[in-house]
């Protein structure tokens, strides 16, 4: 696309009209879902799962072949170390993930959903690693209490510093509603001042090549050394999940992003409504936190015992911040603002004077899901401290 760039300006300038033609196939179609289960040796029944789509637009080599390749690689050395395993890994690929948006990611999260809410410990997404000039690891998709562990691995393998983004409800993330805590999407990206060098606008995969999602995505795209680094990258990520005794997840950083949250929130809504109930709320949970993760290092709570609260916190915080339908219910694929419940203080003020009062009620039903949450999760962490 880029050779023609030049000819189809001018064309454009002289104010040629063009025509695009296309063959539109719709109905019904079967599709396979590869699934690779690696066993592992201690706790087999819990395991990570890992998962990137291998449907394309056309050829589409960086869009997601080299996340297929890792996803591939990945499964080929597990299972030749999968007697060092604590945890199982349980690796997919998914058909319908444009076409179908998300369709088989959302299949398999509904049919083997009580599978995955007993014991998914987390799960990794895996789209478009290893394509050129992608030598930063910036926009990384990771939920707060995975934010830590995630930096730490990135750095460990490449030496990078990384910076990440609220997930958006894309690229597979059909797993919310379970409340599976989750990280990575998008891998390693060309920088902005390379890409505005190049005259690229912004797309949403390839590294940043604007071949995204074009016939134009071919192995020119894929590079080798990069896709060597950023295979090590998942591996490393997901070994430290299912080989850690305790798992490295946080949720005082999610609860300090509830804080953050709530204080936006309440600024948006100012005198017309109040929501330091769920402020006090999640005071209590932070406290308990605090004193699950000293019991943690202590050694006096347990690894079976912090796992159990660790996996339980997903369960319950992760539908609270990033899904609005019920457990089980799939939202539509659009992104969720974060404590969708009480979303609608950020726009208050700008609100007719007319639906203020839809707004209030929804407030005030949102306020008691997002207390009735933190008060379940309370109980949680209390109970192992």
């Amino acid at each position: 696309m880029q050779p023609a760039r030049p000819k189809l300006m001018a064309l454009a300038a002289r104010g040629a009209r063009a025509t695009i033609r296309t063959r539109l196939e719709d109905g019904w179609f079967v599709q396979k879902i590869p699934v690779v289960h690696i066993p592992g040796a201690i706790e087999p029944e819990r395991f990570v799962l890992v998962h990137g789509h291998y449907d394309s637009w056309d050829v589409g080599v960086g869009d997601n072949a080299t996340g297929d390749a890792v996803l591939l690689e990945l499964a080929r050395i597990l299972w030749q170390r999968r007697a060092d395993l604590r945890r199982s890994v349980r690796i997919a690929w998914w058909p319908g993930h444009s076409t179908g948006r998300y369709a088989g990611s959302a299949w398999y999260s509904d049919a083997f959903a009580m599978d995955l809410a007993a014991n998914c410990v987390a799960q990794i997404n895996c789209d478009s690693p290893g394509c050129r000039w992608a030598t930063l690891f910036k926009d990384i998709s990771w939920m707060p209490e995975t934010e830590r562990y995630v930096q730490s691995a990135i750095k460990a393998v490449t030496g990078l510093a990384s910076h990440g983004e609220r997930p958006h409800r894309a690229g597979d993330y059909a797993f919310n509603n379970i409340g599976l805590s989750s990280f990575f999407m998008l891998s390693s990206t060309m920088p902005d001042d390379l890409r505005a060098e190049k005259g690229y606008y912004a797309v949403g995969g390839c590294g940043g090549n604007i071949a995204w999602h074009t016939e134009d995505d071919l192995m020119d795209i894929a590079d080798r050394d990069y896709l060597v680094r950023d295979i090590k990258v998942y591996l490393a990520a997901v070994l430290g999940v299912a080989n850690a005794e305790v798992l490295p997840f946080d949720f005082r950083a999610t609860a300090k992003e509830f804080a953050e949250t709530l204080s936006r929130y309440q600024a948006g809504v100012g005198d017309a409504f109040d929501l330091a109930p769920v402020g006090e709320a999640l005071e209590a949970l932070s406290g308990a936190l605090q004193r699950l993760h000293d019991g943690i290092e202590s050694g006096r709570i347990t690894a079976g015992a912090a796992n159990a609260v660790l996996q339980g916190l997903g369960r319950i915080l992760v539908p609270l911040n990033f899904t609005r339908q019920p457990r089980f219910r799939h939202d539509p694929a659009f992104t969720v603002p974060p404590l969708p419940a009480l979303a609608a203080a950020a726009d208050f003020a700008h609100l007719p004077a007319e639906q203020r009062g839809f707004a209030l009620t929804q407030l005030l039903r949102g306020r008691n899901v997002v207390i009735a949450g933190l008060k379940a999760a309370t109980a949680l962490v209390e109970g192992a401290i």
